[in-house]
C-alpha cells in the first residue's frame, strides 16, 4: 500500500520522474494491486473476514479494521476487473513471465468467481465461466497435452507446460 501511495501520477511528477520511469512504475503499480488482491483473496478464502487496509487508508500504528468477507470479495473483484480491463497498465498475458500479467489477473478472477458462492452466499457460475473464456481468447495459453508434462523439472523451457501456467515462480537447483 505505502508503494501505491508513493508513487501515484501527482508524486511522480512532482519529484521530477520522467515519462519513461513513470510508464514501468505505472506496470509496478499494476502487479503491485495484483498482488494485493492475491493475498485479499488467500487470507479471506482461509479465514473469512479478515482486517483491511489499502493505499487510502491511514498510515502508522492505526489498527485497521476487520472487513466483511463479501465486502473484501468485491474489493479483490473490482481490482482484478479493474487491472483486466482495456488501457490497463498491467502487462499484456504471457509477457512478463515469470511475473503478473493479465493472464494471472484472469486466472486468479476465475478462482474468485468460482468461490463466490462460498464468499458472498451468491454462485457467480458465469462470471467464472466468462473469465475462463477470456483466458483462452488471449490466445497465448494452452492446456498441457500430457498432464504429467507439469511435474517435470524442466517446467521454465518444457512449452507442453509452460503455455499453461497463468502465473508462476521461477526456481531451479542454482537459484531459489
Amino acid at each position: 500500500n505505502e508503494y501505491l501511495r508513493q508513487t501515484t501520477s501527482g508524486k511522480l511528477e512532482e519529484r521530477g520522474v520522467d515519462s519513461y520511469l513513470a510508464n514501468d512504475i505505472a506496470g509496478f503499480r499494476a502487479e503491485a494491486r495484483f498482488l494485493r488482491a492475491y493475498f485479499y483473496w488467500m487470507a479471506m478464502d482461509i479465514f473469512g473476514d479478515v482486517p483491511f487496509t489499502d493505499e487510502n487508508s491511514p498510515f502508522g500504528s492505526v489498527n485497521p479494521k476487520q472487513k466483511p468477507r463479501k465486502d473484501v470479495y468485491a474489493f479483490i473483484v473490482s481490482e482484478l476487473e479493474d487491472l483486466v480491463a482495456e488501457g490497463s497498465a498491467m502487462p499484456e498475458a504471457a509477457s512478463n513471465r515469470p511475473r503478473a500479467d493479465k493472464g494471472a489477473v484472469l486466472g486468479l478472477l476465475a478462482r474468485v468467481y468460482l468461490n463466490a458462492e462460498v464468499y458472498t452466499g451468491t454462485p457467480a457460475w458465469e462470471e467464472c465461466k466468462s473469465a475462463c473464456e477470456r483466458i483462452y481468447a488471449l490466445g497465448k495459453y494452452n492446456l498441457a497435452t500430457n498432464y504429467a508434462s507439469l511435474f517435470r523439472g524442466d517446467n521454465g523451457e518444457n512449452p507442453d507446460a509452460y503455455n499453461e501456467f497463468l502465473f508462476s515462480a521461477y526456481y531451479d537447483q542454482t537459484s531459489a
